[in-house]
């Protein structure tokens, strides 16, 4: 299978992103006399293209639940109050989204800006995901926090906040990065049918999939408000960590160990000595972390949205084991 290579476009405004779309019955778009046999994809996710007329995202069942971006954003505007926007994208219809406030936490000789990202596509390649969770089968009050460095206008998305404290997640990183125990799977399952209702457990057992609007608005809303009103970040402390930590060998040799493709770790490089220059200072493994970063979502790359989240927090793992 071939893969288109595209890069990400940037907008600051919703507007680039809020336009009409609509799931339409694949079968009213057929042309007098043609029936369709297929049983499994019928909906067809259609929205205004950028060059006029109309683009056909994808095709999807009938159970396939749409997000608009507008119902994002009304969201949003009801939540918060002051931010800013930094908008990644593809024309494919796919889009990340980082929501910054104008809180800012201390990073070195830096200032990053509280932030929080939300993925969404209309292609059904990237899940929606708030934080890069997905939507989930229980609110929790402990949520992810997100950072938006201006030196580079990149939103971070590595997250540790799902670790109770410092030691937790280095003895993690330490045991090889184990899955959940199946205890704890048992112990979440059981704790989630004790608290939510049985209907609204089913409406949140799988992403995409019967949302209803007024459910998935409230849903959202309750994780903004956790988020906003959540003081600390174990992230932050790794990011402080990391920035702490000098790069102990040649850069060039730990970026290529982190596992990102050839290309995107050339340029991971470049924007490592960039930044040297920039700031002044000696390579630590906070600008590694960064440069990666930047390279992921700025560089061309076949790889999908969801795809650069990835590798991003597999890279923020990787190098604070370096710190062990």
């Amino acid at each position: 299978m071939s893969f288109i290579s595209t890069s990400l476009e940037q907008a600051s405004s919703w507007e680039d992103i809020c336009f009409p779309i609509e799931a339409v019955e694949l079968s009213s778009l057929l042309p007098e006399g043609y029936q369709l046999l297929a049983t499994d994809r019928q909906i067809a996710i259609i929205g205004d293209s950028h060059l006029g007329g109309k683009d056909i995202f994808a095709l999807q069942s009938k159970e396939y639940s749409l997000i608009p971006n507008s119902l994002i954003r009304s969201v949003i505007d009801d939540c918060i109050s002051g931010y800013s926007l930094n908008i990644r994208y593809t024309t494919q219809g796919e889009f990340s989204i980082a929501i910054i406030l104008p809180e800012k936490v201390n990073m070195g000789s830096e200032q990053l800006y509280k932030s929080v990202i939300i993925n969404n596509s209309y292609n059904g390649k990237t899940p929606f995901t708030i934080q890069g969770t997905s939507i989930g089968m229980y609110n929790e009050k402990r949520v992810r926090s997100s950072y938006y460095r201006e030196i580079c206008s990149n939103g971070l998305m590595g997250w540790v906040d799902d670790f109770i404290s410092m030691q937790d997640y280095l003895n993690w990183l330490a045991a090889g990065q184990p899955k959940k125990s199946k205890d704890r799977q048992q112990q979440v399952s059981k704790e989630i049918k004790e608290d939510i209702p049985k209907e609204e457990l089913l409406q949140k057992r799988f992403s995409h999939k019967g949302l209803k609007n007024e459910w998935f608005k409230e849903y959202l809303a309750k994780e903004l408000h956790n988020f906003l009103n959540y003081p600390k970040s174990l992230t932050a402390q790794v990011y402080n960590r990391l920035s702490s930590k000098p790069v102990s060998k040649e850069a060039e040799s730990i970026i290529t160990d982190i596992g990102v493709p050839r290309m995107l770790a050339k340029q991971a490089q470049d924007r490592l000595r960039r930044e040297e220059k920039l700031l002044s200072v000696k390579p630590n493994l906070w600008l590694v972390y960064n440069a990666v970063n930047y390279a992921l979502f700025n560089s061309r790359s076949s790889l999908t949205i969801n795809d650069r989240y990835k590798l991003d927090e597999s890279a923020l793992h990787y190098l604070t084991t370096q710190t062990i």
